[in-house]
């Protein structure tokens, strides 16, 4: 019988998590930000979003690079992304603890929080194509596979090769796919955004924004985050300190957890 992770758990679980890597980002001079939904608790709550139960941060590209590279397992906590896992599906990277099981519609590990790069981005006269090309590749993502299972029955067998046929694989979409989000580097960029994120165009603003960092307090604890983050989050929320209407006091997510 599986012993599910409950709320309370998952948030410990994924402050775990995060201090580790802010541990190791300080140590090894890594950029790194508080973002999204955990940027705002930290502003407006000095923690989790009530109704939250997710932990986002954000790398400049260089620094993102930079932590796949260094980052060691730690014990139970690992990292997945595409460059590791073969069945990992999205641009951005997760790390996770081993402990666990978590299952999402494109991927599995386990209870985890999200590593988002900051890539840089065109000019604002040339972001509505972008987006566009931005949101098929990613749709090319999600429709390749990566692989082909010999228990399935024959139909299933024959509907996933001609698939194969028709779409190259995975591997082939999901490196295009990273071209394509590096091709404006970060560092020689005059707008950048963690465009991997959920709010897509809401990303893009000065990528000076990105540069400078401060600590706030998250949880009892201080972490990094955007000096300003002000703009980032009126863009991404407006009035970011009056809270949402009850009905949208709810959490983005459905999934379950469980203990292995």
């Amino acid at each position: 019988m599986k012993k599910y992770v409950t709320l309370n758990e998952m948030r410990t679980i994924q402050l775990d998590i995060l201090n580790k890597v802010d541990e190791f980002c300080r140590q090894n001079e890594i950029r790194y930000s508080l973002g999204g939904g955990t940027l705002l608790g930290a502003i407006r709550h000095k923690g989790y979003i009530p109704w939250d139960d997710d932990v986002d941060i954000m790398m400049p590209r260089p620094d993102y690079e930079k932590f796949l590279n260094l980052f060691d397992d730690v014990g139970y906590i690992k990292t997945q992304h595409y460059k590791n896992c073969k069945h990992c599906l999205k641009p951005f990277a997760k790390v996770y603890d081993d402990r666990t099981i978590l299952k999402e519609k494109f991927q599995e590990c386990g209870v985890y929080i999200d590593v988002f790069p900051i890539d840089g981005l065109p000019e604002e006269t040339s972001l509505i194509p972008f987006i566009e090309e931005y949101q098929y590749q990613l749709t090319r993502l999600f429709r390749s596979t990566s692989t082909f299972r010999l228990n399935h029955n024959l139909w299933i067998g024959l509907k996933e090769i001609c698939k194969r046929v028709i779409d190259p694989p995975r591997k082939v979409v999901v490196e295009k796919f990273e071209k394509f989000l590096t091709q404006y580097p970060f560092e020689k960029s005059v707008y950048a955004g963690a465009i991997t994120g959920r709010y897509a165009e809401k990303e893009h603003m000065p990528a000076e924004v990105f540069k400078t960092y401060v600590e706030v307090s998250f949880e009892g604890k201080n972490y990094k985050a955007i000096a300003d983050y002000d703009a980032y989050l009126k863009k991404h929320y407006g009035d970011y300190m009056k809270l949402p209407p009850k009905e949208k006091q709810v959490s983005n997510h459905d999934y379950k957890a469980w203990w292995k």
